[in-house]
């Protein structure tokens, strides 16, 4: 493939920020004082993110459908940590490589 670097990179960071969800979700558990409500909502945010990026990246194909469904987690994750500086930034990285990524396979030829 062409693009071996930037599948690998592209690959690291869906795995790392999925696990900085997966960890937020853990924190918001451990230490949530206010109602349930918001905690559910948290949850259901940082978990369904976390989901989407890696069925989008391990179960769909490299493609399009990849490219939309890591995007989608990537936003739906990182909403409730938009306060934060890293988070923001992981996230538009994530999206331009899948998004770069899906470009790159629907212009390669077939073979």
């Amino acid at each position: 493939m062409k693009f071996d670097g930037l599948a690998s990179a592209t690959r690291f960071l869906v795995f790392a920020l999925a696990g900085l969800y997966g960890m937020a979700a853990i924190i918001v558990l451990l230490y949530a004082g206010w109602g349930t409500g918001r905690t559910v909502s948290w949850l259901v945010f940082l978990l369904g993110g976390a989901g989407l990026m890696l069925v989008g990246q391990l179960l769909a194909p490299a493609g399009w459908l990849s490219a939309m469904l890591v995007s989608a987690g990537a936003v739906a994750g990182g909403l409730p940590l938009l306060v934060t500086i890293v988070v923001p930034i992981a996230v538009a990285a994530v999206i331009a490589c899948s998004v770069s990524l899906a470009r790159a396979h629907s212009a390669a030829p077939p073979g």
